[in-house]
């Protein structure tokens, strides 16, 4: 059974226990004797309460009961009722039912057994709203009073009992909810124990404070007890005081004073329900709520089934279209400490016997030019109905070009029903975020999602995703990356979304000049880096020396460098170009050498650090890596032959070589004749061309005849005689005597030798 309240007395009539909750009693019976041989009624009580109740104080609102209508009563008012509050600048006090929505005990003990004594602080779960400030901490006096002024009241100290001011007062507790004050005494042995509990859920958790047959205080009047529960509720910032009993019965103790209210910090504002402010006055089973009454902190609305507001009134008319139509009440809560709480309540409206009309939903249409709309009948034939659209049209269907709001009047027999959709025609944006793009290490880049219509759409508005995960505070048009990933941004105009992506890679192109260079004799070198990771067609160059060319050519030696810019990015490398003339050798003249001679050459060098080897004919002599050659001309000797060095120093060769060959004069002895026209281009000539070579010179040389007469005189001869006598004249053939006068002594000829030769001449 469920039980409202339960008494329990004993055969004196006298109460042992009462209880005011809801409650499940299970009886069981029997009989006990006892030592008197009488019989007693035992009563096993088991009681539950759920915790997670919510009291009458919490946000709540009602929208009423469904409704039915027809064609006669096409329309009804819809009433909701809401608790309404406000801000806790003041209150008002209202009389309500007594129906304590909690237990009075099993809660939290406090003060146990101590008279005239403030709690510990009490910690609360939830910010509760208190004459314009925010409390989250109370304290319990033990006699009667809740009070969130922890500094003025001492914890654990003393509750003061005696009073005689009314509210308001700056005498009393400020900042304190009075549910009643009064001296009472928790003390006495068969008192009740003051307890707290919290109930409920957010956003309407309920602080719970009980004072259950407190007895009063004083032996002349702790026959009498007080019952009172005071809840304050989370959000609607409500006081409620649930006194079951108070008696007028015992003035002899402070005058039997007793006071129920609320009362600000410095006591110069406070409320108290009609005579029950400061005084002796008796009470049985009343209740009474505190309600903010500042500036309304709770926004009321009607809501159709688009969940679109069709009224703030608590009452409003409504003509519904179709044939069942829901309807939601809302009231919304702002708590002081910016919480807000949404209540809402539905009522359905339903029409019987008649027919429905559906025009679809209401449409927004991007990048579309036209839309049909259909007036879809339902228990009606379409046939038997007449159609008046707001636009002038009598068809169940019409096409539309324009955003509005289009209504149709559709009438079956004596019953007219209407019902409207808005149809709103928008252009898509028109957005490019420019393709992939690369970022090159800690760079960024900036991807725009403007579109390129903006100026003729409205209401725009961007989300961005990188790889797929929204960027949640990237609300702009832009957006600024630093990462690599795939984004894209989808951008709104009035429900027209449009969207685009590009990937955004690392840069990873390297450059290079390549190993640096040490280059011989060389005037100038061509550098070309190379880009690797990416196409260079569309590459810019800065090098070191300003040039802005792909490629350029250096004539010096020196360290150079290029940047190269590739999409934004930069890479760049450094050569060093070591620019080295080539060692130089000197081997002298060529020459020529008669078949037995012997030979140094000598390659003669600057240079320092350098090596040798030696080539006849351009190959390699092995072994030969001095900075002298011995040979010897021999008799198989022929031709010029090329005698070379080659001087290395570092990376860099320098080369010379000379041409030897043979005397004309093979044997280089002086020839005793010459036949310059018996045996044209052979023995033309008195050739002592390896004698000149050999002492440096023939400073003269005498033709004499067999009479003694010169006939011929030379300085500085090598071969120019062929016969002729110093005018030129060829000489008869004969018998020549000649006298030679050298530079040097010769090893052979002296200084001056002489000798005959013969002059042939071709006989004709």
């Amino acid at each position: 059974m469920n039980i409202r309240k339960l008494t329990i007395f004993n055969k004196n009539n006298q109460q042992l226990y009462n209880m005011k909750k809801s409650a499940t009693l299970f009886l069981f019976s029997g009989f006990l004797k006892s030592f008197y041989t009488q019989f007693f009624l035992l009563i096993i009580l088991l009681f539950s309460f759920n915790s997670n109740a919510q009291g009458p104080g919490c946000p709540n609102v009602n929208a009423g009961g469904d409704i039915e209508l027809d064609c006669e009563q096409p329309c009804t008012d819809l009433s909701a009722t809401f608790l309404q509050t406000g801000e806790t600048t003041s209150y008002e006090v209202s009389p309500i039912d007594f129906a304590p929505p909690f237990p009075t005990t099993g809660g939290t003990e406090v003060s146990v057994f101590i008279d005239d004594r403030w709690s510990n602080i009490i910690p609360l779960p939830f910010d509760f709203c208190f004459y314009g400030d925010t409390y989250s901490q109370i304290l319990i006096g033990s006699n009667g009073v809740i009070s969130f002024d922890t500094v003025s009241n001492e914890p654990d100290g003393y509750c003061d009992w005696s009073f005689s001011e009314s509210i308001p007062s700056p005498d009393l507790f400020g900042t304190t909810i009075f549910g009643p004050y009064m001296d009472i005494d928790p003390s006495v042995d068969s008192s009740g124990i003051i307890n707290y509990t919290i109930f409920g859920d957010a956003p309407c958790r309920t602080m719970v404070v009980n004072f259950p047959d407190i007895p009063y205080y004083s032996s002349s009047c702790n026959q009498y007890t007080l019952t009172t529960q005071v809840v304050i509720y989370e959000t609607t910032n409500v006081v409620e005081i649930y006194l079951e009993d108070r008696t007028d019965a015992c003035s002899t103790w402070n005058d039997g004073n007793a006071v129920i209210g609320l009362q600000n910090q410095d006591g110069t504002d406070g409320i108290a329900p009609p005579e029950r402010n400061t005084g002796n006055w008796a009470a049985n089973n009343e209740a009474w709520r505190f309600t903010p009454n500042g500036e309304s902190n709770v926004a009321f609305s009607w809501l159709n089934e688009d969940n679109e507001v069709i009224g703030t009134d608590s009452v409003i008319n409504v003509c519904p279209a179709n044939e069942t139509s829901t309807y939601t009440a809302q009231a919304i809560y702002t708590n002081c400490n910016g919480d807000v709480i949404t209540e809402t309540d539905t009522v359905t409206v339903t029409f019987t016997g008649a027919f429905g009309i559906d025009l679809g939903d209401d449409q927004d249409l991007c990048g579309q030019e036209e839309y049909l709309i259909t007036a879809q009948l339902t228990d009606a034939n379409p046939s038997e109905a007449n159609f008046i659209w707001s636009s002038g049209e009598t068809s169940q269907s019409i096409t539309v070009t324009e955003s509005n709001t289009y209504t149709v009047d559709v009438t079956v027999g004596n019953c007219t029903l209407s019902t409207s959709v808005t149809i709103n025609f928008s252009d898509n944006p028109l957005i490019d975020l420019g393709g992939d793009q690369s970022i090159c290490g800690s760079e960024d880049i900036i991807l725009d999602a403007t579109p390129s219509n903006s100026e003729d759409i409205t209401n725009i508005s961007y989300k961005w995703f990188k790889d797929g995960v929204e960027l949640s505070n990237e609300i702009l048009n832009t957006l600024d990356v630093m990462d690599v990933g795939m984004y894209s941004v989808e951008v709104s105009s009035d429900n027209c979304v449009s969207t685009d992506s590009a990937e955004v890679s690392l840069s990873s192109f390297t450059v290079t000049l390549g190993e640096n260079l040490n280059i011989c004799d060389q005037s100038s070198i061509e550098i070309t880096p190379e880009v690797i990771g990416e196409d260079d067609s569309n590459a810019s160059f800065v090098w070191s020396t300003g040039e802005t060319t792909s490629t350029i050519d250096v004539s010096n030696s020196g360290t150079y460098s290029v940047t190269v810019t590739i999409d934004g990015c930069e890479n760049s490398d450094t050569i060093d170009i070591s620019i080295t003339n080539l060692p130089v050798v000197d081997l002298g003249d060529d020459f020529k050498s008669c078949v037995g001679e012997s030979w140094t050459l000598t390659a003669t060098s600057i240079e320092e650090g350098i090596t040798f080897q030696w080539f006849l004919n351009g190959n390699e002599i092995p072994g030969e890596t001095s900075n002298s050659l011995d040979f010897v001309v021999t008799d198989d000797f022929s031709g010029i032959q090329t005698y070379a060095v080659s001087v290395t120093k570092g990376d860099c060769t320098g080369i010379d070589e000379l041409e030897v060959q043979l005397y004309d004069v093979e044997n280089c002895i002086i020839t005793q004749g010459i036949s310059p026209d018996a045996t044209p281009g052979y023995n033309d000539y008195l050739d002592l061309e390896f004698l000149s070579d050999r002492v440096g010179g023939i400073t003269n040389l005498q033709i004499f005849n067999r009479y003694g007469t010169i006939v011929y005189d030379q300085v500085n001869y090598i071969n120019q005689w062929n016969g002729q006598d110093n005018a030129g004249n060829k000489l008869p053939t004969g018998t020549y005597y000649y006298v030679i006068d050298l530079a040097s002594v010769d090893d052979v000829y002296r200084s001056q030798t002489s000798g005959w030769i013969y002059l042939n001449r071709k006989t004709n």
